[in-house]
């Protein structure tokens, strides 16, 4: 009798639920909306990383260049909605799973146009 995989990996459970979280987005949403969605999602991480994470840098040409693209600062971004979500699940990740489980996916739990920008060193 084989039994559910209740064993499975907490990265990879972290890993989609980062990835769930940061890579929603509508079909009507203009690439703006995306990246700023997405940015301000990556940024939450950002942060996380580079108080938390000696393993881990951010790109900040990348974020540079992605803000300019959509007109915004980072403190307009880390002032909205999608900073906030992920701030909290981060937050609650890190309880739940461990700081060095964070670190250790984080460089690949965000895509689209926040792919890349955080990185291990």
């Amino acid at each position: 009798m084989t039994h559910p995989s209740s064993f499975a990996k907490p990265s990879l459970l972290l890993g989609l639920t980062l990835a769930l979280l940061c890579g929603a987005a509508h079909a009507d949403v203009t690439e703006a909306e995306a990246i700023e969605a997405q940015l301000g999602s990556a940024l939450a991480s950002a942060d996380f990383a580079a108080k938390n994470c000696p393993n881990l840098s951010v790109n900040d040409d990348k974020v540079q260049d992605l803000l300019k693209r959509i007109k915004k600062s980072a403190a307009d971004l880390r002032a909205g909605e999608d900073y906030d979500e992920q701030r909290t699940v981060v937050q609650q990740l890190e309880k739940q799973q461990g700081r060095a489980m964070i670190c250790m996916v984080l460089p690949s739990a965000h895509g689209g146009y926040a792919r890349g920008v955080i990185q291990k060193k």
